[in-house]
């Protein structure tokens, strides 16, 4: 007779073996079915029946005593001695086949060399067999199902991402011409934004490179009689004077609630008192004073 596996292991187990081959044949779409009131009352039932199945074997493993031989009853309380945990550790760190520690010893006799025929470790022996079983399991995966296959988790988590976005659009309007604003909490992120986006043309600290400074008082394009509706402009509507400031907004390739983040920091650098120390030469019209264009 074997050594009894108490139920608070077996029936955590058997329900985890049973949660991973949903999630393996079901697949990442249909993951909220686990959360299901169907599947939760499968789950109870089966925790039920593993209870009761326990309860059985329980009374055919004390019945089965009766009819064994005092030297088999001794072995068995000796395999079942100490709690569950004490006989694992034994299981895996000990070989039952070991009797002495006497070490086989083979001599090379030309070289001189004596080599200790050691075995290996249980537990090594035991991690072995784990990785085995893994790897057949994680291979049939995904060989049979999308388990474990990179471009499914890719395509998944897109269109999650996608349905992200589109509800973050949805319930945060993105801002236009006509509501947007200058924000000192914009800057920071609008200078990350301005790096990615604008630094190419613009240098990131504005001062121009194949596009012009930004940090003077000099504008090529006025399209509003607001320095920050003016800056916001730009990068809505484009530059019709340069065909390289494409209109990122109207393209939708630089969204409203960014583009109010990148004209906060530009307005930012515009207005603030330190300039950069080099910068590229003036272009366009000098405007001082916005309010009385």
């Amino acid at each position: 007779m074997r050594s009894k596996i108490p139920f608070f292991i077996i029936i955590p187990s058997v329900l985890s073996v049973i949660m991973f081959m949903f999630y393996v044949f079901l697949g990442f779409n249909h993951q909220i079915y686990i959360v299901h009131p169907v599947t939760i009352s499968f789950f109870v039932v089966i925790t039920i029946l593993l209870f009761i199945l326990d309860s059985i074997e329980n009374l055919i493993f004390r019945r089965k005593l009766k009819f064994l031989t005092e030297e088999e009853r001794r072995k068995i309380f000796e395999e079942n001695e100490g709690n569950y945990f004490y006989r694992l550790y034994k299981f895996i760190f000990h070989d039952p086949k070991k009797k002495s520690q006497e070490v086989k010893k083979i001599d090379h006799g030309f070289d001189g060399i004596l080599e200790l025929d050691n075995k290996l470790p249980m537990w090594w022996v035991h991690l072995f067999y784990l990785t085995i079983i893994f790897s057949t399991i994680y291979f049939f995966s995904c060989l049979f199902t999308d388990f474990s296959n990179p471009y499914k988790e890719y395509e998944v988590a897109y269109q999650n991402q996608l349905k992200e976005i589109e509800i973050f659009e949805k319930n945060t309007p993105q801002v236009t011409v006509e509501n947007a604003f200058f924000d000192q909490k914009f800057v920071d992120s609008g200078k990350t934004l301005f790096e990615e986006n604008c630094a190419t043309c613009h240098q990131s600290d504005g001062s121009g490179n194949i596009g012009p400074n930004l940090t003077d008082d000099y504008w090529i394009n006025i399209m509003d009689k607001n320095l920050f509706k003016n800056i916001f402009s730009i990068i809505w509507y484009g530059s019709k004077n340069n065909p390289t400031m494409r209109a990122f907004g109207q393209s939708g390739e630089i969204k409203g609630n960014d583009i109010q983040k990148i004209s906060s920091y530009v307005y930012f650098i515009n207005t603030q008192l330190k300039k950069p120390i080099k910068n590229k030469a003036p272009q366009g019209k000098k405007i001082i004073d916005w309010d009385k264009l």
